[in-house]
């Protein structure tokens, strides 16, 4: 009789298990799109679940889907993770990366990705704030920002008073 029951407890643990993961995969495995107007941009924030790297995708059109012939940067989820990417509105089909931790890998087809660095004169100006040298974007350049997990988009516009402004998903 204990065994019976001791079974009948495993089994009914186990098929618990089985529906808690398949909910989990289906309804936690998703993904944020958000469109930059100022850039022409749609960026798709993918985080896979029980995996340690989450993928920003890019497009110029709003239907597009993560693939391996996507343009994306692999990040590894943290709570430190922070990358910067850095947009010329006129230069329509680059994107700038700034990953200071090294945690990221670059896929690209469509759009010339490429890394710099926060020191880089072209994109920033060094400003003192509080006695310390601060890189500032300049204003000619778009930047958005990714944080928390994957989880919080910002970005700076200059053209708008209020930076940086929380990103809002469209879907």
């Amino acid at each position: 009789m204990k065994k019976f029951i001791f079974f009948s407890l495993f089994l009914l643990l186990a098929v618990t298990l089985f529906f808690v993961y398949t909910y989990a995969s289906t309804n936690f495995e998703k993904y944020k799109t958000y469109y930059f107007p100022q850039i022409e941009t749609y960026m798709k924030v993918y985080k896979p679940l029980f995996n340690n790297y989450g993928y920003i995708v890019f497009s110029k059109d709003s239907v597009f889907s993560f693939s391996e012939n996507s343009d994306f940067v692999r990040i590894y989820k943290s709570e430190t993770s922070s990358v910067d990417f850095i947009f010329n509105p006129l230069e329509n089909k680059k994107i700038y990366v700034i990953d200071r931790w090294n945690n990221t890998k670059i896929n690209q087809s469509d759009f010339i990705i490429e890394k710099i660095n926060r020191t880089d004169t072209t994109f920033f100006k060094q400003e003192s704030i509080a006695g310390a040298n601060t890189p500032i974007l300049k204003p000619k350049y778009f930047e958005v920002f990714i944080e928390d997990y994957l989880q919080s988009v910002f970005y700076v516009d200059y053209n708008i008073s209020e930076s940086p402004i929380r990103a809002k998903s469209i879907k």
